[in-house]
């Protein structure tokens, strides 16, 4: 008869990783126990809610209670259509900029003051490591409000941002870990086409989007260097 996996509670320091529904880190979750207990012991998984507010709110909350080392994001986006051949449904990528989009209809029907941030980026120790883990391609990431549901609105989505992806969570999620002084970085699985039929496709291809997401998350987190990007690292 076999045993039960011996549970293993994380440390502080390691890796924060976070998704916005525990759907998108379940087949993370699934593997942890195959890990060493040494590495589960780095590893955190948490969810943090859907959309800017709740993901900003609960990361934030996150940080000040486990004090993570670095901060990732597991989850799922939308690809704008025609920006990227390389980045096809049920596929993956690296997160590198991030922009908050208020607006996604062309002429003045809404602005962000001058003070508000919209832009970060995943932190550059990081972008160097996460490539030679994964083997994944880059993409910078727009987060609006909303999803974006017509084929107008996609296509000026895309231009104003100059982003060949769409997620609510990632400028939440990287806002917080800058405020905290915490590394970060993303990991996106490719679920839909942006537009009116994005929800329908998001249907059908989120698990295995979110799967190819945490395959990839798992091969860096399981590396057996897994605390090298973990320090001298610097944002940027």
């Amino acid at each position: 008869m076999r045993k039960p996996p011996r549970k293993v509670h994380a440390q502080e320091g390691g890796w924060l990783v976070v998704s916005a529904w525990p759907a998108e880190l379940a087949r993370l979750e699934a593997a942890l126990p195959t890990l060493p207990s040494r590495v589960q012991r780095q590893i955190r998984l948490a969810s943090v809610g859907v959309g800017l507010v709740e993901a900003a709110m609960n990361t934030a909350r996150l940080l000040a209670q486990h004090r993570p080392a670095c901060v990732l994001l597991v989850g799922t986006a939308g690809v704008y259509p025609g920006r990227r051949p390389d980045l096809p449904l049920g596929g993956a990528a690296l997160i590198d900029k991030i922009v908050l989009l208020p607006e996604i209809l062309p002429g003045k029907h809404a602005y962000l003051p001058d003070l508000v941030p919209r832009r970060e980026r995943s932190t550059s120790n990081l972008r160097k490591v996460l490539p030679r883990a994964t083997r994944l391609p880059s993409a910078d990431v727009a987060c609006p409000l909303a999803i974006t549901a017509s084929a107008r609105a996609a296509a000026t989505a895309a231009k104003l941002s100059g982003c060949a992806l769409e997620n609510l969570e990632a400028f939440a999620v990287a806002r917080a870990a800058t405020t905290a002084g915490v590394p970060f970085a993303a990991i996106l699985g490719i679920a839909n086409h942006v537009g009116p039929g994005g929800h329908r496709e998001w249907q059908k291809h989120a698990k295995i989007a979110a799967a190819a997401a945490c395959d990839a998350a798992l091969a860096l987190l399981s590396t057996g260097s897994l605390r090298s990007p973990l320090h001298g690292t610097s944002r940027g």
